[in-house]
């Protein structure tokens, strides 16, 4: 935990101090052997984004590992980029977290260094030319993800941080204002002088000749305390609940979930997945948990839902939005609904 959250100081410092008021959930299994069971091929570790039954983003990890390939950094990378660019595209996930992976205190631990690629980022490039602009683009399945994807992903983000910051700036911004079937256009957007083939030129061009800028950014780390808390049963078929809904099959999500809330009808993990799959709550056992976890907004949305039009769910709902500040969905417009300021 204290490593953790050491590394998410480090790299919201190096993002220019990303705006980071979320909790993640980290479920850190006990070998890469244990998550082997969830994840495929030779992927051993992942990350998600908020949009799912928790609410919250997340990772997926091993403790054995001894991180030689910077897993901490990488996936830490994604969840913070999760709540900065909501909708990105997989070169370009991969692309900023590869540029982050080697973020690490130096020996004054005073600054940290961004940019510097790992050792095969390069080397990859060196035996193999970048995947294509069209291909890289178009990658959307874990089968194409291979060691030339990840290199490309990071050889193209750096070209864009190091030419063309400004576009690069506007493209992350129309992603964020797009709807999900618009994404596309968001390239030609920012970057309308940039047709993919010349993208192809250019970044082969700057691979060859072109300046590496490795920023140094000083930076300061607190301590942040932890608290031990033992996993009851409830807490363990809850979490694995969550691995198959994200990794493998729903229906053995639900049987997990079901297993859960029969040993503690308030579990809020179990809950939370719970009603995702069957799309209903009893009123009696909404309330019960939000009685349980008074302070989670995730809990008053499930009064929200179980109540629906009577004046309890406005009142639930009232209570998500002061709980994050506005920034949980349906927030906004509640506050337009009701002639609050925003």
């Amino acid at each position: 935990m204290h490593e953790l959250e050491t590394r998410r100081q480090l790299l919201i410092t190096a993002m220019n101090r990303a705006p980071s008021k979320a909790r993640s959930l980290v479920i850190a299994l006990r070998s890469v052997g244990e998550t082997s069971v969830y994840l495929p091929g030779l992927v051993i570790a992942a990350s998600w984004d908020a949009r799912n039954p928790t609410g919250e983003p997340g990772i997926l990890l091993a403790t054995t590992s001894d991180d030689n390939e910077h897993v901490l950094s990488h996936e830490l990378t994604h969840v913070i980029s999760f709540g900065i660019i909501r909708n990105q595209p997989h070169w370009l996930a991969e692309g900023i977290a590869t540029y982050f992976e080697m973020v690490d205190l130096d020996f004054n631990e005073r600054s940290v260094q961004i940019g510097l690629p790992r050792d095969d980022r390069p080397a990859t490039l060196r035996a193999s030319p970048p995947i294509s602009a069209a291909r890289l683009f178009a990658c959307e399945e874990t089968s194409c993800m291979e060691e030339r994807f990840y290199a490309t992903s990071w050889a193209l983000f750096s070209f864009l941080l190091n030419q063309r910051y400004d576009q690069l700036g506007r493209y992350l911004q129309r992603l964020n204002e797009l709807p999900d079937d618009k994404q596309a256009e968001a390239w030609g957007d920012a970057f309308p002088d940039l047709s993919l083939d010349r993208l192809d030129d250019e970044l082969h061009g700057w691979l060859s000749s072109g300046k590496l800028r490795l920023p140094r950014i000083d930076v300061t780390v607190h301590d942040a305390p932890v608290r031990e808390s033992r996993l009851g049963d409830a807490d363990v078929l809850a979490i694995r609940s969550l691995l198959n809904f994200k990794f493998k099959d729903v229906g053995a999500a639900h049987v997990a979930a079901e297993d859960a809330l029969a040993i503690q009808r308030t579990n809020l993990l179990a809950r939370l997945i719970n009603t995702e799959l069957t799309h209903q709550i009893a009123p009696t056992d909404a309330r019960a948990t939000a009685a349980a976890y008074p302070d989670d907004w995730r809990a008053w949305r499930l009064v929200e839902l179980a109540l629906k039009d009577q004046p309890e769910a406005e009142a639930a709902r009232n209570r998500v939005c002061a709980l994050t500040g506005n920034e949980a969905p349906g927030c906004a417009h509640s506050n337009v609904k009701n002639g609050a300021s925003q």
